[in-house]
């Protein structure tokens, strides 16, 4: 009895690990691309940028391992930024509030990238006993 329970399961190692085999990550795609693919920019927040990391993965491509991550991970490159349009506070809730954007966009028109402008805003934006 305990032979036979053992020959079925061994019987079902075997034919299982060829299915287990093809259905791990990275079994079968030695060598090939390092499962990086372009993505669709259509529906993207920031197309640019989507586009920029097309380009970059597409002249990755060839690459694997670190030589890869080190393709990828280049700096941002700068995208054209302008900044927000000035808020209409004469329809607004909250007026003094909109004033207040409104100044911090004055004072951040300036600033060249979206990481800057943000970082601007968000020291702008911040009360008295905050800074």
């Amino acid at each position: 009895m305990k032979t036979t329970f053992f020959v079925f399961l061994a019987a079902l190692a075997t034919t299982a690990y060829p299915i287990t085999a093809n259905a791990l990550p990275g079994s079968g795609s030695l060598g090939k691309d390092p499962s990086a693919h372009p993505m669709d920019c259509a529906k993207a927040k920031d197309r640019t940028r989507c586009e920029a990391l097309n380009k970059e993965i597409a002249a990755c491509r060839d690459k694997i391992g670190d030589e890869w991550r080190e393709c990828m991970h280049r700096p941002a490159p700068d995208t054209k930024f302008s900044s927000p349009k000035l808020r209409d506070c004469a329809t607004a809730r909250n007026k003094e509030r909109c004033e207040t954007h409104n100044t911090a966009l004055e004072a951040c028109k300036d600033k060249t990238t979206r990481t800057e402008h943000r970082k601007c805003m968000t020291a702008q934006l911040r009360t008295p006993t905050e800074r």
